[in-house]
């Protein structure tokens, strides 16, 4: 596969990780980096380093949830995606590849659209301290995903 695939495809899995807010999804387990898409235990990152309210938390949990059954469907079938792309390297059909490309396309947007939908919503439950301490910790995951990224590029020889 030539490197300009690769990066459309790496580029389209990690947007498509970003699918329940304050970055869930770059931490999907299927990556390795920890939160996954498991609305509970994202709470409990959340609650504990915003210091949420038992209201704030109760309304943030239906938040996560609700996003989590909003994108459920999709998820799965960007496994199914993925899965049949890896598929691809033993009898590789461009057409094909090109189809699940766009169908990759068309999901993440809808997952991009859900996760910041739902941060918009969680940010206006948020006192204005507890508003400064998400971006902050917003700006801290960009800096280590920024790290990660470039050493990702490197890997690849790019």
């Amino acid at each position: 596969m030539n490197n300009s695939l690769k990066k459309i495809l790496l580029g389209t899995g990690f947007a498509a990780l970003s699918l329940v807010t304050l970055s869930s999804a770059s931490w999907s387990k299927n990556h390795g980096m920890g939160m996954g898409h498991d609305p509970d235990r994202l709470l409990g990152h959340i609650a504990e380093r915003l210091e949420l309210s038992g209201e704030q938390r109760e309304e943030v949990a239906d938040l996560l949830k609700s996003a989590e059954q909003a994108t459920a469907a999709d998820r799965e079938r960007l496994r199914e995606l993925r899965a049949e792309l890896h598929r691809q390297g033993e009898d590789f059909d461009a057409g094909r590849v090109q189809s699940l490309a766009d169908e990759i396309g068309q999901i993440t947007s809808r997952l991009v659209y859900q996760s910041a939908s739902t941060q918009a919503r969680v940010q206006a439950l948020l006192s204005p301290e507890q508003q400064e301490e998400m971006a902050r910790l917003m700006e801290k995951r960009t800096e280590r995903r920024g790290r990660w990224h470039r050493g990702s590029d490197q890997f690849h020889g790019d």
